[in-house]
C-alpha cells in the first residue's frame, strides 16, 4: 500500500512562504552591509594616502617661494651668533653631501662656514649696517680683466656667474654665487667657494642662499 500523502493546511503554506522571503530578504541586507562596510574603509584608506602625500609636499617645499627642499635639512644658526635658519642639502643630494654638516665659527668673530661634505661650502660673513656690498661687488667683478666672466643670473639681492682664466690653454669653467641677506638689521654677505663649484653644486647653494631667513619673523 502506498502511504498518502500529508496535504499542508493553506495558513501553514502562506507562512512558511513568508518565512522563506523573510530569510532571502535578510541575507541580501547582510550582504549589503558588508558592501557598504568594505567600500567605507577603502576610502578611508584613500582618504590617508592622500592626506600623508600632502603632508609630505608641505615639509619638503617652501610656500613662499615655492622651491623644493626634499634633498634639504634644516640648520638653526642661534647659537652660533645668528639669528636665522637656513636649508643645507643632505647625503640625499648627490653632490658628496656628508650625514652631518658643519657650522664653523669663532665666538665673537664674524664669519661662518657651513659644510655638507667635501663639495658643499658656504661662507658667511657679517657686515653690520653697510648697505653697499652687492652693487660694489658688481662693479669688481665687471672691471676685472684676469678671469672671462659671464652673468648666468642676477637679481636684486644675488649674482651667478661663470668664470674661465683668460690665459688658460684649457679652458676649465667654474661657478660662483654671491649675494647678500638683510636679517634682523644686519647686512650678510653669503658666496661659494673662491675657487668655484659644478654647475650642479651652485644650483643647491642658490637654494640654501634663497632659504636664509629670521627665525624670529619667519620672513
Amino acid at each position: 500500500m502506498m502511504a498518502n500523502k500529508i496535504k499542508k493546511p493553506a495558513r501553514l503554506k502562506t507562512a512558511c512562504f513568508i518565512l522563506q522571503r523573510l530569510k532571502k530578504e535578510s541575507m541580501k541586507s547582510v550582504s549589503l552591509i558588508h558592501h557598504s562596510m568594505r567600500t567605507l574603509q577603502m576610502c578611508f584608506i584613500m582618504l590617508s594616502i592622500m592626506t600623508s602625500c600632502s603632508e609630505e609636499t608641505t615639509v619638503f617645499s617652501d610656500a613662499r617661494s615655492g622651491i623644493d627642499y626634499y634633498q634639504f635639512d634644516e640648520h638653526l644658526l642661534d647659537l652660533y651668533g645668528i639669528e636665522a635658519s637656513i636649508m643645507i642639502p643632505n647625503e640625499t643630494a648627490g653632490i658628496g653631501a656628508s650625514f652631518e654638516s658643519q657650522i664653523l665659527h669663532n665666538d665673537g668673530d664674524f664669519k661662518w662656514q657651513i659644510t655638507a661634505g667635501r663639495n658643499f661650502n658656504i661662507f658667511i660673513e657679517d657686515y653690520g649696517d653697510y648697505q653697499y656690498r652687492m652693487p660694489e661687488f658688481i662693479r669688481k667683478l665687471e672691471a676685472q680683466n684676469i678671469f672671462k666672466t659671464e652673468i648666468i643670473e642676477q637679481k636684486e639681492d644675488y649674482v651667478i656667474f661663470k668664470r674661465e682664466l683668460n690665459l688658460s690653454s684649457k679652458a676649465i669653467s667654474t661657478y660662483h654665487l654671491y649675494g647678500v641677506k638683510y636679517i634682523n638689521g644686519v647686512y650678510y654677505e653669503i658666496r661659494n667657494n673662491e675657487k668655484g663649484d659644478s654647475k650642479k653644486v651652485i644650483d643647491f647653494i642658490l637654494k640654501s642662499f634663497l632659504s636664509f631667513k629670521s627665525i624670529n619673523t619667519q620672513v
